[in-house]
C-alpha cells in the first residue's frame, strides 16, 4: 500500500508540472502571428530592421519646358516699342490741342484731329501688345511693370535666370496656386531648383491641365530643355518608413511582419500609396511605431508558417 501511495503522489506531481506547459503551448498556438524558437528563427533566416521615423508631404508631379528667350524678348520689345510710341503720340496730341485752341491758333483743327487720331491708334497698339503678352505669359506676369520687366529681362538675357512653363494633370492642384515649385532636369533627379516666383499660365490647347510659369534662378538649364516639376499638396504627416523588401502579399493585401516580443512575429497591413525611394511611408496611428522591428528577410516563410503551422523550418 505504501508503494502504491508513493507512486500515486509522484504521478499527481508530474501531471501538475506538465499542465502549465501544455496550457502555454496551447495558448501560443492559439495566439495570432507566428511564435518561433531561436533555432527556427535562425534556420528561416529571419532578420529585422527598425522602423525609421519620417515626415511625408504629398507631391504632385508635372512636366515642363524652358521657354526660349527669343519669344520673351519679342514680347518685351513689342510692348516697349508700343509704350514709347503711345507716350510720344499722346504728348504730340496734347501739344497740338494746345496750339490749335483759341482765336490765335497756331495749327489747324485738322492737324489737331490727326494728332489725336494718331495718339488713339498708338494707344490701341499698346493695348494689343499688352494683350498679346498676357495671352502668352499670363495676366500676372512680371512684364506689366516696366521696372520689373527690365530687371527680369536682364537676368534672362544674361542666363542668371530662366523662365519655365510647367503643366500639371487636370484637377491635381485643386485650383490652388502652390507657394513654391521645384524643377529637375529629366534623368537627373539629384539636381533640383526651387522657386516661389510663380504665376498662372494661360491654358495650353495642346496639353490639358493646369499651367504655371516659374522663374528659376541660378540653374544651368538650357532654352527649350524639358524638365520635370513637383509641388507639395497638403500639410506634412508624421509616420515611419517601411522597406519595400519587407512587404509580403497575403489575403489580397500588403503586409509586413513586426517582431512582437522576443520570438513572436505579428502581421501588420501596409498601404503602398506613398512610395519614398525604396521605402513606403506609413502614417502615424496605422499600427507601426518608430523603432519597431520589421522583418526584412524571411517574411515570406513566416507567412507560409502562419498559413500552415504544421510546416517545419526545413520545409
Amino acid at each position: 500500500m505504501r508503494r502504491y501511495l508513493v507512486a500515486a503522489i509522484f504521478l499527481l506531481s508530474a501531471c501538475g508540472q506538465n499542465a502549465p506547459d501544455k496550457a502555454d503551448k496551447k495558448e501560443a498556438a492559439d495566439a495570432p502571428g507566428v511564435a518561433l524558437t531561436a533555432e527556427e528563427v535562425k534556420s528561416l533566416g529571419v532578420t529585422t530592421v527598425q522602423a525609421r521615423a519620417s515626415a511625408f508631404r504629398h507631391q504632385v508631379a508635372g512636366y515642363g519646358t524652358v521657354t526660349a528667350l527669343d519669344s520673351i524678348a519679342q514680347a518685351d520689345a513689342e510692348t516697349r516699342t508700343a509704350t514709347a510710341q503711345a507716350a510720344q503720340s499722346a504728348a504730340a496730341a496734347a501739344r497740338a490741342k494746345s496750339l490749335g485752341s483759341g482765336e490765335e491758333a497756331a495749327v489747324s483743327q485738322e492737324i489737331v484731329e490727326t494728332a489725336q487720331s494718331k495718339a488713339a491708334s498708338d494707344q490701341a497698339a499698346l493695348h494689343l501688345a499688352e494683350r498679346k503678352a498676357q495671352a502668352a505669359f499670363g495676366f500676372n506676369a512680371p512684364f506689366r511693370d516696366a521696372k520689373d520687366r527690365a530687371a527680369l529681362m536682364e537676368r534672362l538675357a544674361s542666363g542668371k535666370s530662366v523662365l519655365v512653363r510647367v503643366t500639371f494633370p487636370a484637377g491635381s492642384l485643386r485650383n490652388r496656386q502652390p507657394a513654391s515649385l521645384s524643377v529637375a532636369r529629366l534623368g537627373d533627379s539629384a539636381k533640383t531648383w526651387t522657386t516661389s516666383r510663380i504665376w498662372q499660365a494661360p491654358a495650353d490647347p495642346a496639353l490639358p491641365g493646369t499651367g504655371l510659369y516659374a522663374v528659376i534662378d541660378g540653374s544651368d538649364l538650357a532654352q527649350n530643355e524639358h524638365v520635370s516639376a513637383t509641388v507639395f499638396d497638403g500639410p506634412p504627416q508624421n509616420g515611419v518608413l517601411v522597406p519595400a523588401a519587407a512587404l509580403v502579399m497575403g489575403d489580397g493585401e500588403n503586409w509586413v511582419y513586426l517582431q512582437n516580443g522576443d520570438l513572436h512575429f505579428l502581421r501588420a497591413p501596409v498601404s503602398t500609396d506613398k512610395p519614398v525611394g525604396d521605402d513606403y511611408f506609413v502614417p502615424g496611428g496605422a499600427g507601426i511605431a518608430p523603432g519597431q522591428k520589421i522583418v526584412t528577410n524571411g517574411a515570406g516563410l513566416l507567412l507560409s508558417r502562419e498559413s500552415n503551422p504544421s510546416t517545419g523550418a526545413g520545409d
